[in-house]
């Protein structure tokens, strides 16, 4: 087992935003940064989509385009265009191989794979992390990891199941994507989201705003009878399956010094939306600006911006039958470039 080993900056977790900051940091600065994560090898485990402006540095890595967004309310039809930007998909693996390849041409990075976070502690002017490969110090902590702990006070949820799915014929718009088509759930806000990669492949997915965490098989049931409503499909081959939850509310951490919390751990993520991707570029570079400054890396609070995510939170708690009537309105009466600032 490794002791003791000396980084400038360690990052926990190697996922989006542990990603984009490590490279962030190595591209401009001459730190000695260690990133452990985790999982055993990358693999591709979610789908990542964000706007084409701001154009980041995985704008171009986009598999997928999108230039006609819909919105179903009731049985009736939005479909949103804009000149100025699409919609993108991209694979997470292609996401992870691309900084991991830039990562490997750097001598001043080292990745550890299958390697856990067992205990963290600041110590004679350092922070001591203990993993199950061994025990490393740095001057600074990035840390991703998020507990149940950080959860508790969390009341409201976005949590989600998705399937790729092939189907025997063509049914799907591969040039329209389905943001939302909400479903009349009782004490619930729920809706579809579809993302078709041709004519005969999408991922077909059910997401929830509720205060509990469903079972397997109710999203399940979701999408098949999505499917079969729509397109009126039962019988498709399953090529892939993705689940995740994203707490639609602030986490509060014990501070610890020269520990700072990133990504959804760090509120990254919009509190009402879920959306973070972009926020990670921008955030990282305000780290490192920070940082090359000589200054405590800090991600001003937006206090208005947050207030109002908390009103509208507590809205759907309260008054889940009334959020369908919320969005309809949103999409319906105003442009995608203002509606793309709100979800941003």
């Amino acid at each position: 087992m490794t002791k003791n080993l000396k980084f400038d900056i360690i990052i926990v977790g190697a996922g989006v935003s542990g990603l984009i900051l490590a490279n962030e940091l190595l591209s401009r600065t001459n730190k000695k940064v260690l990133i452990i994560e985790k999982r055993k090898a990358f693999s591709y485990d979610k789908n990542l989509c964000f706007w084409s402006k701001p154009k980041n540095l995985v704008t171009d890595l986009a598999k997928n385009k999108w230039d006609k967004i819909a919105f179903y309310s009731n049985g009736k039809k939005k479909i949103l265009v804009s000149e100025e930007m699409e919609y993108l998909r991209i694979n997470s693996k292609t996401f992870y191989n691309f900084f991991i390849n830039k990562f490997k041409r750097n001598k001043n990075v080292s990745l550890k794979m299958n390697c856990s976070l067992k205990n963290l502690k600041y110590l004679a002017n350092k922070v001591v992390i203990e993993t199950t490969k061994g025990v490393y110090n740095s001057d600074i902590v990035f840390d991703s990891s998020l507990s149940k702990k950080d959860l508790k006070n969390i009341k409201l949820f976005q949590h989600f199941k998705g399937i790729e799915i092939k189907t025997s014929k063509p049914v799907f718009k591969k040039d329209e994507v389905t943001l939302m088509d909400i479903r009349d759930k009782k004490d619930m806000f729920n809706f579809i989201y579809l993302l078709p990669f041709s004519k005969n492949r999408a991922l077909v997915e059910t997401t929830y705003f509720s205060p509990e965490i469903l079972d397997n098989e109710t999203y399940l049931q979701d999408i098949k009878e999505y499917i079969y409503e729509k397109f009126k499909i039962t019988n498709f081959d399953c090529k892939y399956e993705e689940f995740g939850i994203i707490p639609m509310g602030k986490i509060i951490h014990n501070d610890l010094k020269n520990v700072f919390k990133i990504g959804v751990a760090g509120n990254w993520n919009r509190l009402s939306t879920g959306y973070s991707l972009q926020n990670a570029f921008v955030y990282s570079k305000k780290v490192v600006d920070q940082l090359l400054d000589n200054k405590t890396p800090k991600i001003e609070e937006k206090y208005l911006l947050n207030f109002l995510d908390k009103i509208f939170c507590n809205f759907i708690l309260v008054q889940p039958n009334k959020v369908e009537n919320f969005f309809k309105n949103f999409f319906f009466k105003n442009k995608l470039k203002n509606i793309v600032n709100f979800l941003n």
